[in-house]
């Protein structure tokens, strides 16, 4: 057995120096956004700590006491990182909060393994730090719901506990801060326990917390009641009231025992949704007592916030939950609501919704408070769209639930009074809305055989509240009194409402059709109707086009589209003189327009029907103004193709996000086509710079089309000819923008310009990928033609892509020289702006100075002299250029005192704007190797200019990072020749 001691002994070294090399590399892994490790690596030493107190362990006392104290502060930044994601939680804000939550509670075991000598001399001072960190450790954790670390973080915190509570020795301040931290100590016993499903742990460890009430002040009171309420209101989401109403009553008596002008706003809101939800809980229990209990604390609430809302609502939740709910009592609180409330979208949404509920226990109760509501309010609020919805309400009611005797001249008396206060009828929508309802009501008394009392709905259904109904509607509703007069074969009747309608109704192909079958019950010739009807179908193209309109009142429009295309089909070629071809196109473009969408879901067959049509139409147009039918008249005038080219444009910008690419692209060509026709027969100014902006656009969107059809190719053959349009299109846009953009104004012209870049950047791509690299050079130049753009990243991009290809390629050195230079353009012109990312900056100066390094090192210098100069300017010190053999080397500061509440900061992070140390130091660092190296070749001239480069530019970077110094001491070992 001797023999295992040394063993077990060894094993706890090895252990704690495996916690310091894993501490020792933790920091700089947490910069790694992308180790996938880090949390589970965490998680494991989290479990193997804390570490046994052994002599090596006292050994590193310090060195743990440093870790910890460091990566608590790492975990403390990262945390205020986390503040700054707006709330978004992502899967990787998620990974990078339980990676600081992880760090915190190693660090704590770093500190506690260190300081456990100390804790065990009973140094209250030290203890009471500890104990601040294991709380903070342990509320991540309860938070978070990592139940086993909290449980780790606790059994540690509880020695310290125990050494704060005796109460022999230690000052009077700190013996109360101690009792404050126990008090909070047992605050999260509590929430553990109740995270752990254990009840009776978490009552036991509140009576202790209880015991020390008297150490409460305001602020820890209050998160001890904000814990509490969190612990009632999940017992209420699992339905067990009992239990959520004594944590919710334990939370309002805290909450209830702290003078109220200590307590914070928030404290406020706290205790009105923790009286709230014990309201909630007690009406849960459906007891006779609970329900009292519930009304008493109903009307505490009321006492003291009795204009709210949410009591209000509270109020009607608990009238609802009654076994017979009152709706007269219902109506009260609702008379309350609409009286004093601050009618706003919400509130006016939640008393209609409350009004519809009210409507299943009496109707006329519900018309009553919405008569008000409209009477008292709505009026004189002059919201259009909150009477449309209560009048559309209440016409809902009233023909749904509420049809008796009356009620059609309560209704009418009621349009009546809306349409003397309201000062304008009901909108287009509204209206079709309430004649929908109304609409119910005329097709059921008529399917009934009640055809009187549909004519008298009918009636209603002409209000003059309706006057937007449209004339459709109106001849609609008109023809369906005719019909109900039909029926009950009162033909005198059906002729005095034909007498009354429009022109325009009276002319149509249903409407004499419903005369001619009066005529024929009648004295009246039916001849003339007869002969109205058969000249409508068949005598020359408005009547075509009423045979398709017909078709689509009739509510089938596909039918409609049918017949078009049927006519399109034979009159393409050889179309008799009375058709005209253009109307026909337009006809079916705009029913095909109308069934593109249906239930928010584009029909994509639909929109190829649209795309042939625009490209017959676009053939059809050439062909007519190559060789015009009539002499006397295009028959395709301008008017004709603005049309199309107007409305081919509208349909590709609109629905461009949508629909496949190559039914774009058919749709943008035969766009192209019509825009051309139109561009070689305009001569006014105006409109042809109209016409040419309208073509760059298709251009425009044609480069974009290709592009993604190109990328996602995978036949590379076809992948390079959508390349090739890219170019073709692109360079049409640009000849285009040539004569155009610096007409425009400044905002159309900035959108141009912008698009412009676009396009030479797509075009950039294109030349990639064909491998064009002569068409570079010219590229390049359009992306300064009007000025330069204003966001460089993509461009850098694009074209440290365009580098690398041809690196990897090997291509001709002019080129790659060509590229580098263009980098170099952008990276000053950037630099020119009165502010920019100086974090993208700095990345693309290094890119080119690695770039560069092999081709022309001057280049490279010239990046140097430009980061120095940028982090002189962004440190405030203008930069005074000198060439000293040593740069002065500036006094160490002294270390930082390590302070647990005020965490180390990174200067990065303070300050934004700074250039990137990391930055600095990596150009520091490899322009110093390139001077050893040229030392090394012994030419001292160039290993000065660089070395001196390096030193210049480690004086902006971090003081405590020690480059500067390591560089200095490597400079000055340096030896020269005589006279070098």
């Amino acid at each position: 057995m001797a023999p295992s001691h040394p063993t077990a002994r060894s094993e706890r070294e090895t252990k704690v120096k495996s916690v310091c090399a894993f501490a020792c590399t933790l920091a700089d892994r947490l910069d790694n956004s992308h180790d996938a490790k880090l949390t589970e690596d965490l998680q494991a030493q989290v479990c193997n700590l804390p570490l046994p107190a052994i002599s090596a362990l006292i050994a590193k006392q310090d060195e743990l006491e440093n870790f910890g104290t460091e990566l608590w502060n790492v975990s403390t930044r990262l945390r205020r990182d986390l503040l700054h994601t707006n709330g978004k939680i992502t899967e990787e804000s998620a990974r990078r909060n339980r990676e600081a939550g992880l760090l915190r509670v190693f660090s704590f075991l770093l500190l506690d393994s260190a300081g456990s000598q100390a804790v065990k001399g009973r140094e209250r001072k030290n203890c009471i730090r500890l104990m601040k960190v294991a709380l903070k450790a342990a509320k991540w954790c309860v938070e978070n719901k990592e139940v086993d670390n909290a449980t780790k973080v606790l059994e540690r915190a509880a020695e310290y506990q125990e050494i704060l509570g005796d109460e022999a020795g230690g000052e009077r301040g700190e013996a109360e801060l101690g009792e404050r931290l126990r008090v909070e100590y047992y605050a999260l016993r509590t929430a553990l326990a109740w995270r752990s499903d254990r009840l009776d742990t978490a009552e036991h460890m509140f009576m202790k917390c209880q015991q020390l009430s008297r150490f409460l002040t305001s602020s820890l009171a209050e998160s001890v009641a904000d814990l509490l309420y969190e612990i009632g209101k999940d017992m209420l989401s699992k339905k067990e009231y009992e239990a959520a109403i004594r944590w919710l009553e334990r939370a309002y008596d805290i909450l209830g025992d702290q003078s109220p002008e200590m307590l914070s706003a928030e404290a406020g809101e706290l205790k009105l949704s923790i009286m709230q939800s014990i309201v909630q809980a007690y009406m849960k229990l459906k007891t006779p007592d609970a329900r009292t209990k519930a009304w008493h604390m109903l009307q505490l609430l009321e006492a003291d916030h009795k204009g709210k809302m949410s009591i209000s609502l509270l109020r009607l939740e608990l009238l609802y939950s009654e076994d017979k709910v009152d709706p007269e009592q219902v109506y009260l609180v609702l008379h309350r609501m609409i009286h004093f409330v601050v009618l706003n979208d919400r509130n006016f949404k939640t008393i209609m919704h409350y009004v519809h509920k009210l409507k299943d226990q009496s109707a006329a109760t519900a018309c009553k408070a919405l008569d008000e509501v409209i009477s008292t309010r709505l009026f004189r609020e002059e919201k259009e769209a909150w009477i449309d919805k209560a009048v559309i309400t209440r016409v809902w009611i009233t023909c749904t639930s509420f049809v008796v005797e009356g009620t059609l001249n309560q209704l009418r008396e009621f349009f009546d009074d809306v349409l003397r206060n309201a000062k304008a009828p009901l909108s287009a929508h509204a209206t079709h809305a309430a004649q929908t309802l109304l609409w119910k009501q005329v097709e059921a008394t008529s399917s009934r055989g009640q055809h009187k009392e549909a004519e008298a709905w009918c009636g209603i259904c002409l209000h003059a509240l309706f006057n937007l109904a449209g004339e459709i509607n109106k001849t609609k509703i008109a023809r369906k009194i005719i019909m109900c007069a039909l029926a009950r074969h009162d033909y005198a009747a059906a002729r005095g409402i034909f007498s009354k309608m429009s022109g325009p109704g009276q002319e149509d192909r249903m409407t004499r059709y419903l005369m001619y079958k009066v005529a024929l019950h009648g004295n009246d010739p039916a001849a003339e109707c007869l002969d109205s009807v058969c000249r409508q179908s068949s005598k020359d193209t408005s009547l075509l086009y009423a045979c398709v309109i017909e078709a689509q009142q009739s509510g089938n429009k596909r039918e409609g589209i049918a017949a078009l295309e049927k006519l399109l089909e034979k009159y393409s070629d050889h179309a008799p003189a009375g058709v005209n071809l253009p109307a026909l196109l337009r006809m079916t473009v705009r029913l095909l327009t109308s069934e593109l969408v249906k239930d928010a879901v584009l029909q994509k067959d639909v929109f190829e029907q649209i795309c042939r049509t625009f490209d017959e139409a676009s053939i059809h147009a050439k062909v007519s103004r190559r060789r015009p039918r009539n002499s006397g008249r295009e028959e395709f005038n301008n008017w004709e193709i603005e049309w199309l080219s107007k409305n081919s444009y509208n349909l590709a910008v609109k629905y461009c996000a949508e629909v496949p690419p190559n039914s774009l692209v058919r749709l943008l060509s035969a766009c192209i086509e019509l825009i051309k026709i139109l561009k070689d027969h305009h001569h006014a100014q105006d409109t042809a710079d109209d016409i040419c902006l309208r073509l760059m656009f298709c251009h425009y969107l044609l480069v974009c089309t290709f592009t993604t059809l190109a990328r996602a190719e995978d036949s590379m053959q076809d992948c390079i000819q959508h390349y090739v349009q890219v170019a073709k299109h692109g360079r049409e846009f640009r000849v285009l923008g040539a004569n155009l953009i610096d007409k425009l104004s400044l905002s159309s012209k900035a959108d141009m310009v912008a698009k412009h870049l676009q396009v030479v950047k797509l075009e950039l791509e294109a030349s990639l990928k064909r491998e064009q690299w002569d068409d570079l050079e010219s590229l390049f130049s359009e992306c300064w033609k009007y000025g330069g753009p204003t966001h460089y990243d993509t461009l850098a991009d694009l074209v440290l892509i365009i580098y690398s290809s041809m690196a990897k390629d090997k291509v001709d050195s002019k080129y790659q020289t060509k590229v580098l230079s263009a980098l170099q353009k952008i990276i000053n012109a950037s630099g020119k702006g009165a502010s920019f990312d100086i974090v993208k900056m700095s990345r693309w100066i290094r890119c080119l100075f690695q770039l560069a390094l092999t081709y022309d090192e001057t280049v490279s210098l010239k990046c140097l002299d430009h980061a120095i100069r940028i982090a002189s300017m962004r440190k405030g010190v203008t930069l005074i250029q000198t060439s000293p053999n040593l740069p002065k080397t500036p006094p160490p500061t002294s270390p930082a005192s390590m302070d647990l509440d005020r965490p180390m900061t990174d200067e990065h992070v303070k300050e934004p704007y700074h250039y990137p140390a990391t930055e600095l130091e990596w150009l520091a660092t490899t322009a110093f190797n390139h001077a050893v190296d040229y030392y090394v070749q012994e030419k001292d001239d160039k290993c000065k200019l660089w070395a001196e480069k390096a030193l210049m530019l480690t004086e902006w970077a971090e003081k405590g990072s020690g480059l500067r110094g390591a560089l200095i001491e490597k400079y000055s070992g340096l030896t020269w020749e005589e006279g070098g």
